[in-house]
Order: structure tokens, then C-alpha cells, then sequence
């Protein structure tokens, strides 16, 4: 998870980076800690727990700029 780089087997557009307060924060298990998950063309983002970061984006189905990422 860079923030840069496309999500394999996700949206091209998809991008997944950790919470800057949570990446470093030991109080916090891993799997809860926040991914700030962003549609880098149209510009909406989702905050999930690192355990229930969708499988893809949530708006592929109805995107007109979908392209799975390989």
C-alpha cells in the first residue's frame, strides 16, 4: 500500500494508503488499523479498518472509467 501504485486485481484508479496517525501508533492491531482508500480519477475516498478493505471499489460496477488492474 503506497498511495501511488495501482491495487492488484483492483481498479486501476484504486489507491490504498494507511492513515499517517495509525501507521506508526503500536496501540493499534494491524488489522484495525485505518486505510484511507481513494478513486483517483473522480476523486472519492472511503476510510476502512485494514480488516474490511473492499475487494475492489465499491462504485466499479457503474464506473465509467473502470479498468481492472493486473
Amino acid at each position: 500500500m503506497d498511495g501511488f501504485s495501482p491495487v492488484k486485481g483492483k481498479c486501476t484508479w484504486w489507491r490504498e494508503v494507511l492513515v499517517e496517525e495509525d501507521a506508526h501508533d503500536i496501540t493499534i492491531k494491524a488489522e484495525e488499523k485505518r486505510v484511507r482508500c481513494t478513486c483517483f480519477v473522480e476523486g472519492h475516498f472511503w476510510v476502512h479498518s485494514c480488516a474490511e478493505v473492499p475487494a475492489d471499489c465499491p462504485n466499479a460496477r457503474h464506473c465509467r472509467y473502470y479498468i481492472k488492474s493486473g
